[in-house]
């Protein structure tokens, strides 16, 4: 009796260094598919049950990109699809969570929390153990995981010819509600190299910053960079947490993490700095419609 199809895909561009051996380590059933999608033209290629592989250079974002466009009829098969960046280490247990964590809540698109310990850009999305998950404004390209409906809506997107800042406009594309998109504290990974270590890689080098694509993405949908706060969260034994100061004393316990990983003083600052845009600044998602120029 063949087992029965899963609903997830995890999809990842991967090389020599990519981690995803514990994405797929023997010893517990997975609730997932992987797509490896190889930049590197070197890397042995990789099989297996529920393994799909593939050979395709170039950037990450582009290559997505590609992928999105060569494999539409594969991607029908699923209801949920994750885009993991290769240096994130987690286990199967961990991805059977969050993916079924996000079934469970029927998100439009989420990611998972961070461990304390990770190189990380948004204070906000490291983990706070109290909760189970938050519903946040915010889910950035490191890690989201997508409902398929979602995907297919910011789909656009990733033809842009960027490699930065399309997640700041893809949570205002996809915005209906406040508990659209959420951050899952009960499965953390770990991001093991520090951000901006492949950007010559992905483009960027000499006059070419993330910041030029950043500008043109919040240029072309007429946004401004929104602070990444939670709207709202859910315990360990589910009961919901609206309460600002509740949500603050949650985030208390991010003061262990500047300790973690160097440089402390600037994991300190950005982790000061969402303490402060908790109290000060209310979460908000600005509805957006795709441009012209990207609508097909």
């Amino acid at each position: 009796m063949s087992p029965a199809p899963r609903r997830f895909l995890l999809v990842s561009r991967v090389g020599a260094q990519s981690l995803h051996a514990g994405w797929i380590a023997p010893g517990e059933d997975r609730l997932y598919d992987v797509f490896l999608s190889a930049y590197d033209p070197a890397l042995p290629e990789i099989t297996g049950e529920g393994l799909f592989f593939e050979r395709r250079e170039g950037t990450k974002v582009a290559g997505y990109a590609g992928f999105l466009d060569d494999h539409a009829a594969l991607l029908g098969r699923y209801s949920h699809v994750a885009f993991f960046d290769e240096d994130l280490a987690a286990d199967v247990a961990t991805l059977n969570g969050l993916f079924a964590c996000c079934a469970e809540h029927d998100l439009r698109l989420a990611q998972p929390a961070l461990t304390l310990d990770s190189h990380f850009s948004f204070a906000a999305l490291l983990q706070q153990k109290s909760f189970r998950l938050r519903y946040v404004n915010f889910v950035e390209m490191m890690c989201p995981v997508f409902r398929a409906d979602a995907l297919q809506q910011v789909r656009p997107l990733f033809g842009m010819g960027l490699e930065s800042g399309i997640d700041l406009a893809w949570c205002n594309l996809l915005y209906r509600s406040p508990r659209d998109f959420a951050v899952i504290d009960a499965f953390p990974v770990t991001h093991t190299r520090p951000v901006g270590a492949q950007k010559e890689r992905n483009g960027f080098e000499g006059a070419r910053g993330y910041e030029d694509d950043i500008g043109t993405v919040l240029g072309l949908f007429e946004l401004p960079w929104l602070s990444c706060v939670p709207y709202a969260a859910e315990t360990r034994s589910g009961r919901p947490v609206t309460s600002r100061a509740r949500l603050l004393l949650g985030a208390l316990g991010l003061a262990a993490a500047p300790f973690r990983q160097r440089p402390v003083a600037r994991r300190l600052k950005a982790i000061a700095l969402h303490w402060y845009h908790l109290v000060e600044r209310p979460p908000r998602n600005i509805p957006r419609g795709l441009p012209a120029s990207l609508r097909s």
